[in-house]
């Protein structure tokens, strides 16, 4: 959903927040790489996220999660005046009635090299724990390919 919604609303760029590592776990314990815990880990959050939409979990904490981001945002682009009103509704719409498989997860596989310049650390205080996490803000649709496990 979150696709779709930047895709057809944020003229198809997207607002990714990321690690150097699908999956923390699989790196040497001695690597900084491994210090991700499971919120950010994106192997972790990729499974949990497929799980809840594939037995159709209603109290998916992920899922209620991402639909109220997905809402809020749609009014703070309103009120920037970054989309019209009707276009805030049609995505607060889509979200609140958007069937299951809306939600599935999809991983984006990012060649660093693209976008090395634009990419933004997270400040410490909000990352989950100690590893870096990045957040690339202006992501190009053609910067990066969708994989789904």
């Amino acid at each position: 959903m979150k696709f779709l919604i930047q895709q057809r609303f944020r003229l198809d760029i997207h607002y990714v927040w990321c690690s150097e590592s699908f999956d923390a776990s699989a790196n040497s314990r001695y690597s900084p790489l491994s210090m991700v815990p499971p919120s950010s880990n994106p192997a972790d959050i990729y499974k949990q996220l497929k799980q809840d939409v594939e037995r159709k979990d209603n109290h998916s904490y992920k899922i209620a999660e991402q639909k109220a981001s997905q809402k809020k945002l749609a009014i703070d682009w309103h009120h920037a005046g970054e989309i019209s009103a009707a276009a805030k509704d049609e995505i607060i719409y889509m979200v609140d009635n958007s069937p299951f498989d809306y939600w599935r997860p999809l991983l984006y596989l990012i060649p660093r090299i693209n976008v090395e310049t634009r990419i933004k650390i997270v400040p410490i205080q909000l990352r989950a724990g100690l590893a870096n996490e990045y957040i690339l803000p202006d992501l190009n649709r053609s910067e990066f390919d969708i994989i789904e496990l």
